[in-house]
């Protein structure tokens, strides 16, 4: 499976740009500014159904724009495949395959299995649970669509349970009965939820120790623990013990909302003990176990975006990348850089065929 072509409209920086790519390697090259980032978030858009790097919708279209289109044809060994998206500002986004609309996003999303490399990983180890439990989230749910389908209805449930609390509290109110229904509903989405996230463990620390070793040339040991209120207890439980502390803050305090990924490095957590280039190292790491997971999970080898990165690591660590890529273990790859020459003579050590753009 890959991209054949990628048409933009009012998209970010881009009036109107067609691309019409390689098989295997398509460099963007260009100065900071110039939309080679902008390019690899409209291939992610395409397979996800949304931005890498914006949440607001809004802020994909073109300045002074009213909507805005991305559209990709991909070929599927022969078949092909036309993902239309567009958006009009004040109306619903819009996600077409072959000239016909999705109801929903969960339908789509898996069927283009993709992963992005991206400077901005950098938050995975340094911001809160709820960047890594999207993480997380995402690998699962693009080789799992009941998955992604109960985790959409969970978090309608829970944001139902919280508005309750809040009308509780605020009209000095409660009812045990209505409260039970939510409760109830949550233990069912969240146990769903919980032995997916535990059977994905398994797999994904497996594949991450692996190339992490590559990666670092097997100097040091990393692992990923998975930290949850379930172990060990039921969700309704946990919620009936809760109550009182849910009422007084206003929101459920327990759940599978609340669970956490511990990156470790040497068995302490990698965001306080490890260096610079062992968390660059291991976020790259994090990424090719993504791409193995998907790879074997929906049996077709994933889109590849490396976003600026060979910028922000050390010839090493590049070389150990090169080695990695120049397989038949990996398909499509998308490449931004601010040097040129430096991408071309990157792409040549891979022995495929390339296509440079220059923006």
């Amino acid at each position: 499976m890959h991209l054949k072509e990628l048409s933009l409209y009012n998209f970010k920086n881009f009036g109107d740009k067609f691309f019409d790519f390689d098989a295997k390697i398509n460099c963007l090259v260009g100065h900071n500014g110039v939309g080679k980032t902008n390019v690899l978030d409209a291939i992610y858009f395409l397979a996800l159904g949304k931005s890498y790097f914006n949440h607001n919708i809004r802020q994909l279209i073109k300045f002074e724009a009213p909507a805005f289109s991305v559209k990709g044809k991909f070929d599927f060994e022969g078949k092909i495949e036309v993902i239309h998206i567009s958006y009009q500002i004040d109306k619903k986004k819009t996600i077409k395959r072959n000239n016909k609309t999705y109801d929903r996003l969960s339908d789509h999303v898996g069927l283009i299995p993709l992963v992005m490399i991206s400077p901005y990983d950098r938050d995975l180890i340094s911001e809160s649970s709820d960047t890594r439990r999207k993480f997380i989230d995402r690998i699962i749910s693009q080789a799992d669509s009941q998955y992604l389908s109960g985790l959409i209805h969970y978090q309608k449930v829970l944001a139902q349970r919280n508005r309750l609390l809040k009308y509780f509290a605020s009209n000095n109110t409660f009812d045990a009965d209505t409260l039970a229904i939510y409760d109830s509903q949550l233990e069912d989405y969240g146990s769903h939820i919980f032995k997916k996230r535990k059977a994905f463990m398994v797999d994904f620390s497996r594949y991450l120790k692996e190339k992490y070793a590559i990666l670092s040339q097997g100097k040091e040991t990393v692992g990923i623990s998975y930290y949850s209120d379930l172990t060990g207890r039921p969700l309704q439980k946990l919620l009936f013990d809760n109550i009182q502390k849910d009422r007084l803050l206003q929101h459920t305090t327990k759940g599978i909302h609340r669970d956490d990924f511990l990156f470790e490095i040497k068995d302490k957590p990698i965001k306080k003990f490890g260096s610079q280039g062992q968390q660059k190292s291991f976020l790259i790491a994090l990424k090719l176990a993504e791409f193995e997971f998907l790879k074997r999970k929906s049996q077709q080898i994933p889109i590849l975006l490396f976003d600026d990165i060979f910028d922000k690591l050390d010839e090493s660590r590049v070389e150990q990348i090169i080695k990695m890529v120049n397989n038949k273990d990996f398909g499509q790859i998308f490449i931004s850089d601010t040097h040129a020459d430096r991408t071309e003579a990157l792409v040549k050590k891979i022995h495929q065929s390339f296509k440079i753009f220059k923006l």
